[in-house]
């Protein structure tokens, strides 16, 4: 089921594609994340609340970490692990479904820790992406903006650099379900890797923008990829009063990019913040607009959305009846 989250609270979509107020959820909601066993929000106040399968919400820890966030992840094989990425560059661990934390220490250790940035002031870099290993249990890949892609088989005690190719404005780390193969999505477009992160190639063939954000991958081996990018940075954005942004499919894990059209305006004036695949379809959310097509079909629609701002996306596990 595609959730939204908003700053009025949380919005479910019903079978009928109406989306429907989630009672008793949180007030605001930042960030969402679906782990094994629960689905997780995390206020604009910085508080977390969980709601266990086949339970109702309920508040886990009044303000989990004191600094930013930028990401909340939960690993979709372990029940209780979640992440949450914050600034100044910092990974926090939980195991409990976020009744305690810890935060790993050794991202500070990592060579170029005191490299990484971000263009505005006061340049503070942030972990803006957390993606749970599909292939080995308990291990975790972070994107930093900017510094890179960094991967953890140890609960965050030590950290690989996979960087050789690769942009380090990161926005999107995706691992694919073919072994050894990953995606991201950065500042300057998009990038593969077929041996584990050891090196990337910057692909963009079929691309007229190159600012990629969102990015989705279906299909039985990850082949079909979906992102979306705008012509410029934020900035741009500001100054030219659009992102003019386009969503981008791919048929073969990026070799080759096309424009999705159908159904959708010739530009994206709010950008394209998430793309997310559920059941066969994929939804595309940008500002308050959600369209939807079905998987390697993209003919898309609009779905009604809550008048609200949206702040958050992700697909959950459909509550019981």
């Amino acid at each position: 089921m595609l959730m939204l989250g908003t700053g009025a609270g949380l919005f479910g979509l019903t079978n009928s594609n109406e989306f429907q107020v989630e009672q008793g959820g949180p007030p605001s909601v930042a960030f969402l994340a679906a782990g094994p066993d629960a689905t997780y929000a995390l206020t604009a106040a910085g508080a977390l609340w969980l709601r266990p399968a086949g339970g109702g919400w309920r508040e886990a820890h009044p303000r989990p970490v004191a600094a930013e966030a930028w990401s909340l992840a939960a690993d979709p094989k372990l029940p209780g692990r979640l992440y949450i990425g914050v600034s100044p560059a910092m990974l926090h661990l939980s195991n409990d479904g976020g009744t305690s934390w810890k935060a790993c220490e050794s991202i500070r250790t990592i060579p170029g820790y005191d490299t990484w940035t971000f263009p505005p002031p006061p340049h503070i870099p942030h972990i803006r992406s957390i993606a749970a290993d599909p292939l080995v249990p308990g291990a975790v890949y972070i994107g930093v903006e900017e510094g890179g892609v960094y991967r953890s088989e140890d609960e965050g005690e030590t950290w690989a650099s996979l960087n050789q190719g690769l942009d380090w404005d990161v926005h999107t780390i995706l691992p694919a379900a073919q072994p050894g193969r990953l995606f991201a999505t950065t500042g300057v477009g998009f990038h593969r890797s077929d041996d584990a992160g050891r090196s990337w190639r910057h692909i963009t063939a079929g691309m007229d923008r190159r600012y990629t954000i969102p990015l989705v991958a279906s299909g039985s081996d990850g082949s079909r990829v979906l992102t979306a990018a705008a012509a410029t940075p934020p900035p741009g954005w500001r100054a030219n009063g659009t992102a003019n942004a386009a969503i981008f499919a791919s048929a073969d894990a990026g070799e080759h990019w096309t424009q999705a059209a159908e159904g959708l305006p010739a530009r994206f004036d709010s950008m394209v913040r998430w793309l997310l695949s559920d059941a066969g379809r994929i939804f595309a959310i940008s500002g308050k607009d959600v369209y939807t097509c079905l998987e390697g079909d993209f003919r898309w629609t609009a779905l009604q959305t809550p008048n609200a701002g949206l702040t958050a996306a992700e697909v959950i596990p459909s509550p019981p009846a």
